[in-house]
């Protein structure tokens, strides 16, 4: 970390700092991770490549049939004469002689186009009588019907992913059918997190006068097993900056990052900020959006830390608009430009100015296809309603919202979220 931007740290404590703002900061500071491995296909799904693949064969790899019909030539079809019936190819065979003129031959899809044939007629537009084929002659043909040429899909050594590429189900796929068996990947980022505050209550036991359940640790863990993360699991620690302190200095070796929810706030008992202000070092803890202002970023020896707020939805908030972007620049992912998508207000969305605001919003069913309506609350403790939401609608921090009929900017719950 530069001395110049850790110098200038104690004037950001004292402002709100604007989304764009601690973007920038944040990922300024976090640099992407260099450790590689190999990762054989079935453990793929979810790693971060670490190198470009390429395919090692065409795609399709040999020229095939796109139907269950016959193969032809086209200039035969032309003529609009019987063609003799010479044979048939299944997937997995090949003719053993190339089709001579006035010949076809019946092929299965997926089946190799033999030698000779330039189109392919399905075999519901064909009848076949003593030995010979007659096409219908009421169907339109045309060369190349049906067939799929080798390479027509993708080139022997094109690109497949490049670095940077976090893999899907279905890039999986495209690996196994170029034939690659695994590919490098960067390792795993090891996450830990806990939840601050002596009112939480796991999950299963009785709830005590006064107190609440922990949402925000499932919150974390399920996110981080999402991002494919090595996650460590703190458990609650009370609020108490002495357990703080012996937490933070026990985990800041052993892992790459932090994530604590509550205690980042300005109440008597929220001592999250001091102990990371003591042992290690703070940029800011206080971001001009809602829900979500208070915010902690920092760093603790090697181990970069988020505090995020205490009431889930501004946990969750926050989660996606600051630490999900600095997680995926830390494991190596490539940033995919934002696409605006913009869609109209069905309804009013109100807000004061001042704050970047992100407000819950369902698609209205009753309306024109492409409208939203703001959710029943936009309570910071109202979880259930960002979990029944279709979107989050983006509402500048200079306006006052936006009124029925207007256009309103959208952005997608994360998946990692949902």
């Amino acid at each position: 970390m530069s001395h110049s931007v850790m110098n200038s740290s104690a004037c950001l404590q004292q402002q709100s700092l604007s989304l764009a703002e601690a973007l920038e900061l944040m990922l300024s500071e976090v640099q992407p991770m260099t450790p590689q491995q190999y990762c054989p296909l079935p453990q793929l799904l979810d790693r971060v490549l670490a190198e470009a693949v390429y395919s090692p064969v065409a795609m399709p790899a040999f020229t095939q049939s796109a139907m269950d019909g016959y193969a032809l030539r086209y200039e035969d079809l032309q003529a609009g004469r019987a063609l003799e019936l010479v044979g048939i190819v299944l997937a997995g065979q090949q003719a053993q002689n190339p089709l001579q003129a006035g010949q076809a031959m019946a092929v299965m899809t997926g089946a190799a186009i033999p030698a000779g044939a330039d189109t392919v007629l399905m075999q519901e537009y064909c009848v076949v009588v003593q030995g010979k084929l007659q096409p219908d002659p009421l169907q339109r043909y045309k060369k190349g019907d049906h067939i799929r040429w080798v390479g027509e899909d993708l080139a022997a050594g094109a690109l497949l992913f490049a670095a940077g590429h976090r893999m899907g189900a279905l890039d999986l796929a495209v690996l196994a059918a170029s034939g690659l068996a695994g590919a490098q990947v960067y390792t795993r980022l090891k996450v830990a997190y806990c939840s601050s505050g002596n009112e939480l209550t796991e999950p299963g036991l009785p709830l005590k006068p006064g107190h609440c359940y922990d949402a925000n640790r499932y919150l974390l863990h399920a996110a981080l097993q999402r991002l494919d993360c090595e996650a460590l699991d703190l458990g609650v620690v009370p609020d108490n900056p002495d357990l703080l302190r012996h937490t933070f200095l026990q985990v800041s070796n052993d892992a790459d990052a932090l994530i604590c929810s509550g205690g980042v706030s300005v109440g008597q008992a929220d001592f999250t900020r001091q102990v990371l202000t003591e042992l290690g070092q703070v940029q800011f803890w206080q971001v001009a959006i809602k829900p979500g202002k208070p915010f902690a970023f920092g760093k603790l020896g090697h181990c970069w830390f988020f505090g995020l707020p205490g009431n889930p939805v501004s946990a969750a908030i926050t989660f996606q608009q600051l630490v999900l972007p600095v997680l995926e620049q830390a494991a190596g992912v490539v940033a995919v430009p934002e696409t605006h998508v913009y869609t109209t207000a069905a309804a009013d969305f109100a807000k004061k100015t001042g704050r970047l605001e992100f407000q819950r919003a369902h698609f209205c069913t009753e309306q024109d296809s492409g409208s939203v309506v703001p959710a029943a609350s936009q309570s910071s403790a109202a979880l259930i309603e960002l979990a029944r939401a279709d979107t989050l609608v983006v509402l500048p921090a200079a306006g006052s919202g936006v009124k029925a009929g207007e256009q309103v900017l959208l952005q997608p719950l994360a998946f990692c979220l949902r």
